[in-house]
């Protein structure tokens, strides 16, 4: 599971059944802090974000099947949760 901003929607006029009625989202990893971290991933939506929400991202194989109750769901990641806040210390 990784911490991630929303930067943008994937929009496309033909795709895999599995993402039919579902928002695609491109997204930056981030630290705790809000630095970016990384490359950005595409991932489907589960709770409601939106572009410029903090979000959880995470995935394991047959996650995607499980949830969206596929055959075959070709997700590899998904937004399942929006963050309202992040307190954390720099332990050093």
């Amino acid at each position: 599971m990784f911490l991630a901003k929303i930067k943008n929607t994937i929009t496309a006029t033909e795709k895999h059944d599995a993402y039919q009625n579902r928002h695609v989202f491109i997204v930056q990893p981030i630290l705790p802090d809000g630095r970016e971290q990384g490359d950005e991933w595409v991932a489907i939506d589960c709770v409601g974000a939106g572009i410029g929400d903090t979000v959880v991202c995470g995935g394991a194989p047959g996650v995607a099947r499980d949830l969206f109750h596929l055959d075959l769901a070709p997700i590899r990641t998904l937004i399942v949760a929006i963050v309202d806040e992040i307190d954390y210390r720099d332990i050093q």
